[in-house]
């Protein structure tokens, strides 16, 4: 929250350039626009951008003006052109969705369904899930499946989705997966 301490006051300054770039990140006559329409990696910068809705709902998504809600909305459910690759990718899919459903905006429950099964498939013991059909020592774990897979599944709970099941299932394995980055 905002206060008048040094910290507080940087807090807000980031919030406020953060917001900023938020809105330029979706204005066709910004500079900063991203690359929409370009590649299939626009996903997964999408896929970030939607987690940090996600996890600061109130503080990045409420403030942004109706137009800029609308462009992200438009720009997410855009994505759905991308099929996603057979790996982590699924979860970027589904946290774009996850995010359109949170935010009220039509989201397709295959997408979610869909990844949230396959990464359930590919867990392989010990808090570590593979990164699709392979497993490998990497950041992938940490960056990537944990935190967006606990946040599709916190959002399927909110909308009793029954997927979201899994969330207790999962906490035990991040709980665990964090003992080992420890």
């Amino acid at each position: 929250p905002d206060d008048e301490t040094p910290e507080g006051l940087q807090r807000k300054q980031l919030r406020e350039w953060a917001l900023k770039s938020y809105a330029n990140a979706v204005d066709p006559a910004s500079p900063d626009y991203l690359l929409w329409r370009q590649e299939n990696q626009t996903l997964v910068d999408a896929a970030f951008l939607a987690e940090s809705f996600l996890r600061s709902y109130d503080a990045l998504w409420m403030p942004l003006d109706s137009i800029t809600k609308q462009r992200y909305i438009a720009e997410f459910t855009d994505l759905r052109r991308v099929d996603p690759s057979y790996s982590n990718w699924l979860l970027f899919s589904a946290t774009v969705e996850s995010f359109l459903r949170k935010a009220g905006a039509p989201s397709d429950t295959y997408r979610i369904s869909s990844s949230l099964r396959k990464i359930e498939e590919w867990y392989v013991g010990d808090g570590w899930y593979s990164d699709g059909p392979r497993f490998a020592f990497d950041y992938y774990n940490s960056f990537v499946i944990h935190p967006m897979l606990t946040d599709v599944l916190v959002v399927m709970q909110k909308h009793r989705m029954p997927e979201s099941e899994f969330l207790n299932v999962q906490q035990k394995r991040l709980g665990r997966y964090a003992e080992q980055l420890e």
